[in-house]
């Protein structure tokens, strides 16, 4: 209960003291309203975004074979053709392996012939002792030769068909080695070549990242020895946008944009791709947006970071809405009351709002409206009973004897 006495002690004086300085405000204060007229002009809806310019294609080139740089031909933006020759790796222990491979080829084949050799050899004895092995077969009938005769012969004919099957199988060993032999030179004439390091597309060397004496170990991924971009008088710009923003994006929608290098020369642009794969930044969903660039000149260099507006949206010769017009609302918030705002043909739907306009003697009168595409200072009025030239109000001030107390609400 004393409690209670202290807190009723408390706050009866703030509150008498609250009202009297309302009525004091109400009897010598004049109302004020800041205001904005309605304008007729073009609006610009655009979502800004900075990022990365990029060659539209860079290729690394590396190098499928370990070795020791011997010759670089090309340096730091060098232009380039496909094909041409940008560096070689010492070659001679990759020639020494294909002289070796080589070799063995030639053993490999000389095995074939001599095995061939053999099996014709071996398919002449053998048809030798079938003849013989027949006529002794048929002499045994006759009575001519003993049993044991006819099954020497036999045993000759089985032995020879026994060597030549052997021979048979030698010959397709050594069909297999030449085989084996003709692929290692194969790899050892391929690796030759991997020491020649040319261009696969026309272009400019971004990079070198070896020099000649150098060792690159090509053992678990290949090194990349040269960064060699597609000719850069065509680029993109890598922009990060925000989820909130990417919605309004769309393929084809115009831009522009400024690197720190050239802030007094804008750019022009074009949004190419919005890419699906998301990425988060300090909890915030990034969406990449890529914008297809013109660089005839050749001013704009890889890595520049790109400041860019895209147009997402433009209105031309309308009626706009300032926009602490649609901000503003008054002590005691008025609730228009009037007609419901009809929408301006069939089908659409749009966003509706109240804004005050001043008539009279400063008097407010709510009006509801229907707007549209928004810019940074003003909003597309599709539907409202306003003007050109209507005095909206944006705020208010407070004057009274004492000091001068403002107030704005937007």
């Amino acid at each position: 209960m004393k409690k209670l006495f202290i807190i009723l002690a408390i706050a009866i004086p703030i509150v008498a003291a609250a009202s009297t300085v309302g009525v004091l405000m109400s009897k010598g204060e004049a109302t004020k309203y800041h205001t904005a007229r309605v304008e007729r002009g073009d609006i610009v809806s655009v979502v800004t975004a900075s990022g990365t310019l990029q060659p539209l294609l860079s290729v690394q080139v590396g190098s499928q074979v370990s070795g020791k740089i011997k010759e670089i031909y090309v340096d730091f933006d060098y232009v380039v053709t496909k094909g041409q020759l940008l560096a070689r790796i010492d070659p001679a222990p990759f020639e020494s392996r294909a002289r070796q491979a080589g070799a063995n080829l030639e053993i490999a084949r000389a095995k074939v012939s001599s095995a061939r050799s053999d099996v014709t050899e071996l398919e002449v004895k053998v048809k030798d002792a079938q003849r013989i092995y027949n006529r002794f077969e048929t002499l045994f009938k006759d009575g001519v030769v003993t049993e044991q005769e006819r099954d020497t012969a036999r045993t000759n004919y089985e032995m020879a068909t026994a060597e030549l099957e052997a021979a048979r199988a030698r010959h397709e060993l050594a069909l297999a080695e030449l085989k084996q032999a003709e692929a290692a030179l194969e790899s050892a004439e391929l690796d030759l070549s991997y020491t020649y390091i040319y261009s696969p597309i026309d272009g400019l060397v971004l990079t070198r990242n070896v020099d000649v004496g150098q060792t690159v170990a090509a053992t678990f991924q290949t090194p990349t020895l040269f960064l060699i971009a597609r000719d850069l008088r065509e680029m993109e710009a890598h922009l990060d946008v925000n989820e909130a923003d990417v919605g309004r994006i769309s393929q084809g929608q115009s831009a522009t944009f400024y690197v720190n290098a050239y802030p007094d020369t804008t750019f022009k642009a074009k949004v190419v791709e919005i890419r699906s794969s998301p990425k988060v930044t300090q909890n915030v969903v990034i969406y990449n947006v890529v914008i297809g660039v013109e660089n005839k000149e050749l001013q704009l260099k890889p890595g520049m970071t790109a400041n860019a507006t895209i147009t997402v949206a433009e209105k031309r010769d309308v009626l706009k809405i300032p926009n602490p017009a649609l901000r503003f609302k008054p002590p005691n918030t008025i609730k228009a009351k009037g007609p419901n705002v009809q929408v301006p043909k069939e089908g659409y739907k749009g966003p509706t709002h109240v804004v005050y306009a001043i008539k009279g003697k400063k008097r407010l009168n709510p009006v509801p409206v229907v707007t549209g595409v928004s810019d940074d200072k003003f909003t597309e009025m599709i539907q409202g009973d306003l003007r050109e030239g209507d005095p909206l109000a944006i705020g208010l001030e407070l004057k009274g004897k004492g000091p001068t107390m403002t107030r704005r609400l937007f």
